[in-house]
């Protein structure tokens, strides 16, 4: 990731959003795509796993899952601001000590980062320009479990975020967002040594999977 698409991620997702998606995550539980990679990850015998959270905003994954007994929690964030917020709330809930938070760019500060049993990105994909790298570097953090949720690429997810990219474009914001080809994701995902054991849908705008490593 450049440094001008980081600094404008930084912008795009600030303290002010971050506020207002924990207001709602509070309120309303985990958005529908969301809430389908962690039901995906319940059903999986997740206890005393460790999970790496790739851009995972205010931490509804680990939120939800951390009754389900996980060890240990890993978050990167492009987002001081959604650090800032979902750090607050661990800290609130005194569950702190699971977890460690770094900000910048995953693939940046990826030789800082040791292996994890689980390994999420929730909406990231769509966020970074060099899928490959991306996709490349976090496989190769995840020793069981790989989940991740982004766009369906059709038509209307196209004009969605050509229209997204025009707004941030008006606003002097370099953040923009990608549609990906899904087989490129799969393949890429697969020639890692996983197989795919969850695949759901939104209505419109999202897909999410789950992968599981091959046994050896």
């Amino acid at each position: 990731m450049s440094c001008q698409h980081c600094c404008g991620a930084n912008l795009q997702f600030d303290i002010d959003n971050a506020n207002n998606d924990l207001k709602r995550y509070l309120k309303k539980g985990p958005k529908k795509m969301t809430r389908m990679l962690v039901d995906a990850l319940k059903k999986e015998d997740i206890k005393n796993l460790s999970l790496l959270d790739i851009g995972g905003g205010i931490g509804p994954i680990p939120l939800e899952l951390i009754s389900k007994g996980l060890q240990k929690i890993t978050d990167v964030d492009a987002s001081q601001g959604y650090i800032s917020v979902a750090t607050a709330e661990l800290k609130k809930r005194k569950l702190s000590h699971l977890a460690n938070y770094h900000l910048g760019d995953f693939v940046a500060l990826s030789n800082q980062i040791e292996t994890h049993d689980i390994v999420t990105l929730d909406k990231v994909i769509c966020c970074y320009p060099d899928v490959h790298e991306l996709l490349k570097t976090s496989l190769s953090k995840a020793n069981q479990y790989y989940g991740l949720v982004y766009p369906q690429a059709h038509i209307l997810s196209r004009i969605v975020v050509g229209f997204l990219n025009f707004k941030l474009k008006l606003k002097k914001n370099p953040f923009r967002t990608f549609i990906h080809d899904p087989k490129l994701v799969h393949d890429t995902i697969t020639s890692a040594g996983f197989q795919k054991i969850y695949s759901g849908k939104t209505l419109l705008s999202w897909q999410i999977h789950l992968y599981k490593k091959e046994a050896s």
